[in-house]
């Protein structure tokens, strides 16, 4: 899901963990087998009420067929177990008791087959070996903490509020003697399913690039974990007693071409650079630094920001605007400006630069994607993509429009210069209109419809169709009835995707009549 910023973490789940736990009568370690299934599953349901899976079908079927393989050797084989990789940019794999293992779709993403599987036979082995339970149990306080969570629960909003106690919960941590169990039975678990060994160790260089890159701070994968280094050790030396190849950390080293210039100074959102190719106004280019490619396999340039030329000449000024990464990036003098080739937008039917300039006057509602030259998900090439979309709400106006940014492509506001090329709606005769106003308070949002509403007839509130590979039915960000048609037309939200609430509702968001059955 593209439209709101998704967290799943350990903490959090932990935080969940503890605060069922707590409600048990008897010591952590007494617990069935069948009470640690159900509390899987109430931790699970905590989870997806606030996260939503990755749309991408055949990386969930490869979750899927990987951990089925390697849950074939685990001690306890009555556990039932569940995999799932959660939309979302943190750099994160976490289990929980009862069978339930979460990969995030960068971590996913970025790491290669070998890798994943390797981390999946470690965070099965938490499962089986019982050792979250054993953390909680084990912790100083431990009454105290759970007393005040359980006091936080009573809340309406209860992920909010124990998400607030989160720092107090870095205390439950695993053990040097458990992460080495796991890191064990990741190793033990891949030989069983005939998989690569090495996998986890191929995983842990990955990750000690990552924490580098980082400034020395392990992503959240492993930020309760014994030092990277020392698990790199200890890695190498299992697999060798073991009579396993240690596989060597090869990096390459990229030269990224087509380098123009060079930074000469930075104020604040603008900066010169000299250039050898001769720049206009509103040309883009790239600042880019020192790092590692999204794999973290290669050491190359990596784009840090985007820049709109303002003023050529000898030295050239530029407004910069940051590109999101894992490492906070600071433009500074001597970073390296480059010009790679970009591709021509086809089919555009005017532009967006502050204002509309359309080749023909538009219809009301007449609906729009914002087109720019972005990079690709991997950063290795330039595309055309869709940054925003937007709907013509006055004809008459060159600002009468309602716009979403896509996040992804921040760096590329829709109002600098991209070319808006006609929306394509496979869905068309079930649209009602766009969301022009909310009111957050009683969650209701006003609707600009092009037809009349009905009091009796459900009606679903989805985020754009940036492209073709997310569906109707995975865009639903919840569902909405009729409240009042004067002097405006109101919706109340009655129900919310998981995910989802009125606080992540945006202007510009698509109304339909409702397509699929009652939920």
């Amino acid at each position: 899901m593209e439209m709101r910023r998704m967290r799943p973490s350990l903490v959090v789940a932990t935080l969940v963990f503890a605060c069922v736990l707590g409600a048990v009568p008897r010591a952590a370690s007494a617990l069935s087998e069948k009470e640690e299934i159900e509390l899987g599953q109430k931790i699970d349901a905590e989870i997806m009420k606030k996260n939503q899976l990755d749309p991408d079908e055949q990386a969930q079927k490869e979750i899927n067929e990987y951990g089925r393989n390697l849950v074939k050797f685990v001690k306890r084989p009555q556990i039932p177990y569940h995999f799932k990789i959660l939309k979302d940019d943190e750099f994160n794999a976490f289990s929980v008791p009862g069978g339930y293992v979460y990969f995030t779709s960068r971590l996913w993403n970025v790491m290669r087959k070998d890798e994943r599987i390797g981390v999946l036979g470690h965070e099965i082995t938490h499962v089986d070996e019982r050792h979250a339970i054993d953390a909680i149990s084990k912790q100083q306080r431990r009454q105290t903490i759970i007393s005040i969570i359980l006091i936080a629960t009573r809340a309406s909003d209860i992920w909010g509020d124990i998400a607030g106690l989160a720092e107090q919960m870095y205390t439950l941590k695993y053990s040097r003697g458990d992460e080495q169990r796991a890191d064990t039975g990741a190793v033990t678990l891949c030989q069983k399913a005939g998989y690569n060994p090495a996998g986890i160790l191929l995983a842990m260089y990955k990750i000690k690039r990552f924490e580098d890159e980082a400034g020395g701070a392990p992503p959240k994968i492993f930020s309760d974990h014994p030092p990277t280094e020392e698990r790199l050790q200890y890695l190498k030396q299992l697999l060798t007693s073991r009579g396993i190849p240690v596989p060597p950390e090869n990096v390459q080293t990229v030269n990224m071409p087509d380098r123009i210039g060079e930074v000469t100074s930075v104020n604040g959102n603008t900066i010169a650079f000299t250039s050898s190719k001769p720049l206009k106004p509103g040309d883009t280019v790239w600042v880019m630094r020192e790092g590692w490619d999204f794999y973290y396999e290669k050491r190359t340039a990596v784009p840090a920001a985007r820049a709109v030329v303002i003023t050529p000449g000898t030295t050239i000024s530029a407004n910069i605007y940051i590109i999101p990464s894992t490492k906070k990036v600071q433009i500074a003098n001597g970073m390296g400006v480059y010009a790679p080739p970009a591709p021509k937008v086809e089919n555009g039917v005017g532009s967006l630069s502050g204002r509309l300039v359309l080749s023909s006057p538009p219809a009301v509602l007449e609906r729009l994607m914002a087109v720019q030259t972005v990079w690709n998900d991997d950063r290795t090439r330039l595309i055309n993509d869709n940054v925003g979309y937007l709907v013509i709400t006055n004809p008459t106006s060159d600002k009468g429009y309602v716009g979403v940014q896509r996040s992804k492509y921040s760096y590329a506001p829709m109002e600098t210069g991209s070319t808006l090329v006609k929306f394509n709606d496979p869905d068309q005769d079930y649209w009602i209109g766009p969301i022009i106003s909310i009111g957050r308070g009683g969650s209701t949002i006003e609707v600009k419809p092009v037809r009349a509403l009905a009091k009796d007839k459900t009606y679903e509130v989805l985020y754009p169709a940036w492209g073709s590979d997310v569906p109707y039915d995975k865009r639903i960000v919840g569902r909405a009835r009729l409240e009042s048609t004067s002097p405006k037309v109101v919706l109340k939200m009655t129900s919310y995707s998981p995910g989802w609430s009125i606080a992540d509702i945006q202007n510009g968001f698509d109304v339909y009549e409702q397509k699929s059955g009652p939920k």
